[in-house]
């Protein structure tokens, strides 16, 4: 019948097409196979970033704080140093064997102390608004002998870490280790800086420089020396907070004594050592080399286990489809280059630092050239991860060139206040002052609803402004 045989046609020929297509997939595979047969030997901008971070000046166990942190939040009978000294030592042993699974975290969890309601509003009120800071710190001042005390072992605790005079990280050895738990050191840094502005209540302006003097230079050190990047941004936030708060407490001592009180180093403006980014990135750029040799060693099995899935047949014949597909040198490689063009570009002076965060910008976007051109036949997963991770790192910079800005703006009032500047005269001698925005060159803003000196960084948003009150 001719219906049969034109059914047996149509089936003949849907044979040949799926055949087909099958054997063209199966050559575009085995071409990408083919072009895909080699990596790439290390980049200059690869072995530029390995010795910046093998050239980190040593520090001795007993000096680092970063193993203090790494101990921090243990339980208020337990030794933080020794807890950190074990956790690094676990770190490394993961590190050195990645098969070897037995051994557990020796800090499993946080201690959890009672929150006091009294700390719990000043922390609230002391995170970006120094307005709302300055009245809750005022309202504690009746209540403070009453709770301080019981935080005396975090505030000794925290003393004793900003006696550390070094830093120097153990980068985890992948994504599934633990960093350092940094929101009881914040704590703890919040309870010293109450401890100042209590003692300028009692005009002790020695005790007030002190605590800052001690609080700035270990941060200080921090930002200098950070290895990643979330290490660094903690060290943002502390210097940040550091000043807000610190400039309250200055505020509280008579005005003949917060010129001398203030810390030696917040007159000294931060470096370009400080402020450079070679060290950090150089980090940040060995944790993601160590996360993506992982995921050359099984892509889908990696996110898998990322999310808790299970990891079946399917998921491993997804893996030995994509591995080929992935070069690891090159891929680092391509953000090597990135980060270390970004890092020379952002290397200039502050007044010059907004020309040079959209360079830097520009290098983060050019990073995805190769993604959806020819040249991405060659190591295409690659391209990809390199390309969805350099979208992170644009916003980080201003936040880390912001603190210059608020050093500059708490200094100054501090000064206008000891000289005794009427608030009728504030506008004329900041604009006189030496002390400008660090970007612009222009005066700081007065702020007269607020009685404050006001510097807007280039942060968006609230984490953006600075206010210090006068």
């Amino acid at each position: 019948m001719p219906w049969k045989q034109i059914g047996r046609g149509i089936l003949k020929g849907l044979g040949w097409l799926t055949g087909g297509a099958l054997a063209l997939v199966a050559s575009c595979y085995i071409a990408l196979l083919l072009i895909n047969l080699r990596d790439q030997p290390p980049s200059e901008f690869a072995l530029r970033l390995e010795d910046i971070y093998r050239n980190r000046p040593a520090v001795a166990d007993a000096d680092n704080g970063y193993i203090y942190v790494m101990g921090f939040s243990a339980a208020p009978e337990a030794d933080p140093h020794e807890m950190g000294l074990q956790r690094v030592a676990w770190l490394r042993h993961r590190a050195e064997h990645p098969e070897d699974q037995s051994p557990s975290d020796p800090l499993p969890g946080e201690y959890q102390s009672p929150q006091l309601p009294a700390f719990e509003k000043i922390r609230d009120a002391c995170g970006w608004g120094a307005n709302s800071c300055d009245r809750a710190l005022a309202e504690s001042d009746a209540t403070l002998p009453e709770w301080l005390p019981a935080e005396q072992w975090r505030v000794d605790r925290y003393r004793t870490l900003l006696a550390r005079p070094g830093w120097l990280e153990t980068l985890p050895p992948d994504v599934m280790m633990p960093l350092p738990a940094y929101a009881p050191v914040l704590d703890a840094q919040r309870l010293l800086l109450v401890k100042a502005h209590s003692l300028a209540g009692q005009q002790d302006a020695d005790g007030v420089r002190e605590i800052l003097e001690r609080d700035v230079h270990f941060w200080r050190g921090v930002l200098t020396d950070s290895d990643i990047l979330i290490s660094r941004m903690i060290a943002v936030a502390a210097l940040s907070r550091h000043f807000s708060m610190g400039n309250l407490a200055l505020r509280r001592l008579p005005p003949e004594m917060q010129w001398a009180a203030m810390p030696e180093a917040w007159r000294a403006p931060f470096t370009a050592d400080e402020l450079s980014w070679h060290r950090c990135f150089a980090g940040e750029w060995l944790y993601a080399r160590s996360v993506l040799s992982q995921i050359a060693t099984g892509p889908a099995a990696a996110e898998a286990a990322l999310h808790g899935e299970n990891y079946g047949f399917l998921t491993r014949l997804q893996d030995l489809a994509i591995e080929p597909l992935f070069q690891l040198q090159d891929t680092t490689n391509q953000s090597a280059e990135m980060l270390v063009r970004a890092a020379d570009a952002l290397q200039v002076p502050i007044e010059q630092f907004t020309e040079a965060r959209t360079s830097a910008a520009e290098i983060f976007s050019s990073s995805a050239a190769r993604v959806g051109t020819v040249a991405n036949l060659y190591n295409p997963v690659g391209d990809m991860l390199a390309s969805v991770a350099s979208g992170s790192y644009d916003s980080y910079p201003p936040r880390v060139a912001d603190v210059e800005g608020a050093r500059r703006a708490a200094v100054l009032a501090t000064e206008l206040r000891s000289r005794k500047v009427d608030v009728a005269n504030i506008r004329a001698e900041i604009e006189a002052s030496a002390l400008r925005m660090p970007y612009t060159g222009a005066p700081f803003v007065w702020d007269s609803k607020a009685q404050a000196i006001l510097f807007i960084g280039l942060v968006p948003g609230e984490r953006g402004q600075h206010s210090f009150k006068y």
